[in-house]
């Protein structure tokens, strides 16, 4: 039996991820962790990655499915002692989707859908749920917040069965809590994160600062050392390890198909400027018969010997001199895709094939006097004729469904519909009319040129291999 539970929280900027990776790192101390990440989140991943030592796994009930989320689960929790779960958003917050609702229907026929949310993942899984709560300028009213999650949680078949305070100003504020939960005989308090916090990881765009998790950062191993440390003095560990215990369910993973790639290579952009990855996908081109070569496009003149490439998102902007100057590998690419090399690219993958790259900078105020500074523009791999402008505020945020007009190289499956998610501060100028290769509703969208299929969606297609 190990322990597993759901870190959620009423909504967010409770503390999740805080406490989420604060117990990776200090539970990885003495146990094999595993960690989960529920939606579509390429950066809390990666922090859990250095904090728990293991690659960290998303999972989407409605990206995936229950069945591929459940698969990811308990394959990953074979041989961990400590599974956790961070939850996104608030507990019953998700998206709702008519194919979706259907697999609930049977349980909870007279109940609004939960599909895509934290708690439809706790179900799905049966896991315990923690709940961390921001306790900021409160006292006896955490009871009234805990019961009406408590009595939700009881309607959908979910166990609450603890709490952490966040923000708490001292011992007799969290005695004070402590209280009122126990004169409601609510779930327990198993501890607190302290008021005043001394450690900062400071926010970039919607989460957590961009990271790549196979760098060497001595600063954030020593905060999360700290942050570890802050938390083993505040939180009631045994007692936290009995409350979560989790029977591991004797569920059949179904056999991988039989390889039908013979050996074909594929060349994965995997660097700083380009981390956006769910593993399940990566696994899966594995599971097919491709065999990985993984590049960097920042450091390496040249592409490695491949049969197809594979752009994923990430910070290209950010990076944008450095893709720029490496003009070797822009080459390479660039004649990869006219020899009709087949290329897949996703969102920060599609602005690098673009022939440029323009980022606008900061503007400048002097006295009564605002000048907006010249934008900078960064040739980059001229694959697609265009124009890749960073904006300065968000594009476009939310899941997407549809169907594959083109199917991609690696797309070995009848099936034509995808679901896929899309979040961007970018917009593609095309200066050529090329072919789409999705539809969502009656527009298109992506490029398909030659063999290469580019669009600002991230897919997720691990279950259909």
């Amino acid at each position: 039996m190990i322990s597993a539970f759901c870190l959620t929280a009423p909504n967010s900027g409770s503390g999740k991820t805080t406490l989420s990776i604060g117990l990776m790192r200090l539970f990885a101390k003495k146990y094999a962790v595993q960690a989960f990440k529920c939606g579509p989140d390429y950066i809390d991943t990666s922090y859990h990655k250095i904090a728990g030592g293991k690659t960290s796994y998303n999972l989407d009930s409605w990206l995936m499915g229950e069945n591929e989320v459940q698969n990811t689960f308990y394959s990953q929790i074979t041989t961990c002692d400590i599974a956790i779960v961070e939850g996104v958003m608030g507990l019953f917050d998700g998206k709702k989707s008519a194919d979706r609702v259907k697999e609930e229907t049977e349980k909870h026929k007279n109940l609004p859908s939960i599909s895509g949310s934290t708690a439809h993942i706790a179900q799905i899984l049966n896991l315990p749920l923690i709940m961390v709560i921001d306790c900021k300028g409160m006292a006896q009213s955490i009871s009234a917040i805990v019961r009406g999650f408590q009595s939700t949680c009881q309607d959908y078949g979910l166990h609450l069965a603890g709490i952490i305070a966040n923000n708490v100003g001292s011992e007799k504020h969290y005695a004070m809590l402590n209280d009122s939960l126990r004169a409601w005989n609510l779930p327990p308090l198993l501890g607190y994160i302290p008021k005043n916090l001394p450690i900062s990881f400071k926010e970039r765009q919607l989460g957590l600062p961009h990271i790549f998790a196979e760098n060497e950062n001595a600063e954030l191993e020593k905060k999360l050392d700290d942050l570890a440390s802050i938390l083993e003095q505040h939180i009631d560990i045994d007692k936290f390890l009995k409350t979560t215990k989790y029977a591991q369910p004797l569920k059949a993973i179904p056999d991988a198909p039989k390889k039908n790639q013979g050996n074909k290579k594929i060349g994965i952009a995997y660097d700083n400027a380009f981390c956006f990855y769910y593993p399940q996908n990566i696994e899966a081109l594995k599971r097919i018969g491709y065999t990985l070569h993984f590049f960097s496009p920042l450091k390496d003149t040249t592409l490695p010997k491949v049969d197809a490439l594979y752009l994923g998102g990430g910070y290209p902007e950010i990076y944008a001199k450095e893709l720029s100057s490496n003009t070797g590998i822009r080459n390479s690419i660039k004649e990869f895709a006219e020899n009709y090399g087949n290329i897949f690219a996703e969102c920060g993958g599609y602005m690098y094939l673009c022939s440029e790259l323009v980022i606008p900078q900061s503007t400048c105020k002097n006295e009564r006097n605002i000048e907006q500074a010249k934008p900078q523009t960064y040739p980059l791999c001229n694959v697609i004729n265009a124009a890749a402008a960073m904006g300065t505020r968000l594009r476009s945020l939310g899941y997407r469904q549809g169907k594959i007009l083109q199917k991609p190289y690696f797309w070995q499956t009848e099936e034509s519909t995808f679901r896929a998610h899309e979040f961007h501060w970018s917009d593609i100028d095309l200066h050529e009319n090329y072919a789409p290769f999705i539809e969502i509703g009656k527009e298109h969208f992506g490029v398909h040129y030659k063999n290469v299929f580019a669009s600002y969606l991230h897919f997720y297609f691990a279950h259909l291999f």
